[in-house]
């Protein structure tokens, strides 16, 4: 078996932001991805998830190191003026 190796793209924003960054993949060719919503504590202070507003969402998508690069490029306008974190990791899919 031999496994393929991608770059795991992992997002954490304000819930607001969830239809924006599913553009972004459409742009960029993305067509795969997992949204979950999440809780938790961070620079930009608590975010209990009680209210679609106050919310945050954790995105992840699979791609090459070329398309992970354009993406944080065309996210990085929104780290201005909204809670966001990425984080790219190495990933091996096996099936």
């Amino acid at each position: 078996m031999t496994a393929k190796t991608f770059k795991l793209v992992t997002i954490y924003c304000e819930a607001v932001l969830e239809s924006r960054v599913i553009e972004l993949f459409d742009r960029l060719g993305i067509v795969g991805y997992t949204v979950t919503e999440c809780r938790g504590r961070g620079t930009h202070g608590v975010r209990s998830g009680n209210w679609r507003m106050s919310a945050n969402v954790r995105i992840e998508v699979m791609c090459d190191v070329d398309t992970s690069d354009r993406l944080n490029e065309a996210l990085m306008p929104y780290d201005r003026d909204y809670g966001l974190l990425v984080v790219r990791s190495d990933v091996e899919v096996l099936n």
